[in-house]
């Protein structure tokens, strides 16, 4: 089962020393650990940006105005866990991952309504099931479990639990995103050492890889016009990159950012080399929303950076948000 990561960094500077026969300098590898923000180009106004963030902080899920206003708590059972949450399309409803009788022992899909009424649990299966994704028309909810006797499938339901059926793909189908037809979904699964992301069709089952590199690559959101896919990566990290720059998490490695490739596998390029752990894309497509020391909005090009608060939360915002 994928695991949860964060990570922590600042700015730290190792020399390679090596034999000096003559007097140029010895090369210098910088590995950068800041949990400062990543602060490039024109910021971003908040009367910019429209539309509901939902969010949660591991243990509780909230929903709020993307301008940090009218925040409500729509899961907070103090058993345990609640997060990974989803918008419905029509705004209505939240689907999202209960872990209440423990990480990963029993998890279940459950809907709320975005007043923080009417939980319903979805799934009721001894189980663990999570990681929903909610179709653009509404009618259907992905999600992964390990119900085939332990092994990781994605699966399909209706919103109200009903017509389950398993995605005809027999590997692993980890946090599934749907395309913005609803034909198609892109997820994470186990790589040979590592996991990459694929897409898979729906109705065949037929899967592709889309892209290749070192470290893991995951935690992936389609675009809502089609055209690009934001994951988190690896790739970045000292562990992995050989690049003279790179970015060391130190104990809470390996550090992750976030990256776009356009949907057919091409174009690859960083959005910010800042902490992020999890991503999701603005209605329009034009920003995205960060999760990973905070909860910030970039542009698509790593511009911009608008750090999100919400009313009556002290600390900083974060967990695996959507944005509708």
């Amino acid at each position: 089962m994928r695991p949860i990561v964060s990570a922590l960094f600042a700015l730290v500077v190792l020399a390679c020393s090596g034999p000096t026969p003559t007097p140029a300098p010895s090369p210098t590898r910088i590995e950068h650990l800041s949990k400062a923000g990543i602060l490039v180009g024109d910021p971003i106004e908040i009367s910019d940006l429209s539309g509901e963030i939902v969010f949660d902080d591991f243990e509780d899920v909230y929903v709020m105005d993307v301008d940090g206003s009218n925040v409500v708590k729509v899961a907070g059972d103090p058993a345990g866990a609640e997060f990974d949450g989803a918008w419905s399309p029509d705004g209505e409803w939240v689907v999202y991952r209960d872990s209440t009788r423990g990480m990963n022992v029993d998890d279940e899909i459950y809907v709320v309504r975005a007043d923080g009424t009417d939980a319903r649990n979805l799934t009721n299966n001894p189980a663990n099931d999570w990681g929903p994704d909610w179709s653009p028309d509404g009618s259907t909810i992905a999600f992964n479990s390990d119900r085939d006797g332990g092994k990781l499938r994605g699966f399909l339901m209706d919103p109200d639990g009903s017509n389950l059926r398993q995605i005809d793909h027999d590997g692993w189908l980890e946090y599934p995103s749907f395309s913005p037809d609803g034909k198609r979904v892109v997820f994470e699964a186990a790589d040979g050492p590592t996991y990459g992301l694929f897409i898979a069709d729906i109705a065949t089952g037929a899967v592709t890889s889309l892209n290749d590199a070192p470290g893991d690559d995951s935690w992936a959101a389609w675009s809502p016009d089609g055209s690009m896919i934001a994951f988190t990566t690896e790739r970045d990290d000292c562990t992995f990159s050989t690049d003279l720059e790179c970015w060391d998490a130190g104990r809470d490695g390996p550090h992750h950012d976030i990256w776009v490739i356009d949907a057919d596998g091409s174009n690859e390029r960083r959005v910010t080399p800042e902490i992020g752990q999890f991503v999701a894309w603005s209605p329009d497509s034009r920003y995205l929303l960060i999760s990973g020391h905070a909860l910030f909005v970039v542009r698509v090009d790593g511009t911009g950076r608008l750090e999100l608060h919400a009313e009556g939360i002290s600390q900083a915002l974060g967990g695996i948000p959507d944005w509708r």
